[in-house]
């Protein structure tokens, strides 16, 4: 594993809030920072998501091969999926966890040619799709792990995403 691939790893342990469990803590610049200084996970502020997001940035920028630029609706999606479980997904909290603002999150979002709705849709389709016919989970737990308030409302989604019932989709056979 090289430097990089741990720097991401351990940059991801700390968004994630593992840093409490992690057998390096003790040595670890990171996560003496975070016992030091930010506040507990429940009261988290900009401040500590805004400097977790930075150190991502520099992680991923270090990671890119020299000329590529990554897409920045792909960070959103990456920043969307662990908060789909919660219901807690909003421009507002996505946004925060990227460590910008709401007005900045849309503007980068518009000059791709999309809009943070089309970007959540999606994701929430890609991950449906996966969660039944990939993982087998049931239609309702699905429909919680993707953060929809009840489960008819997941099935309306899931057949205007395609045409099809969820529960009919679960039971085809993978193509």
């Amino acid at each position: 594993m090289g430097i990089k691939d741990m720097i991401a790893r351990c940059i991801e342990r700390m968004r994630a809030g593992a840093c409490a469990t992690c057998d390096n803590r003790t040595v670890c610049p990171a996560g003496r920072w975070q016992q030091a200084f930010a506040p507990p996970r429940a009261e988290k502020s900009n401040g500590a998501a805004g400097f977790f997001a930075f150190l991502g940035e520099v992680v991923e920028t270090l990671a890119q091969p020299a000329g590529t630029k990554r897409c920045f609706k792909q960070e959103v999606e990456q920043a969307i999926e662990p908060l789909l479980g919660s219901g807690e997904v909003s421009i507002d909290r996505v946004a925060s966890e990227l460590g910008m603002s709401r007005q900045t999150l849309y503007r980068r979002l518009k000059a791709e040619g999309t809009t943070f709705e089309e970007v959540l849709d999606a994701k929430r389709r890609q991950l449906a799709i996966r969660y039944l016919r990939l993982d087998r989970s049931s239609v309702k737990a699905a429909a919680y792990k993707l953060g929809f308030s009840d489960p008819a409302a997941f099935s309306r989604a899931f057949k205007r995403w395609t045409g099809i019932r969820p529960s009919s989709f679960r039971e085809s056979p993978a193509s």
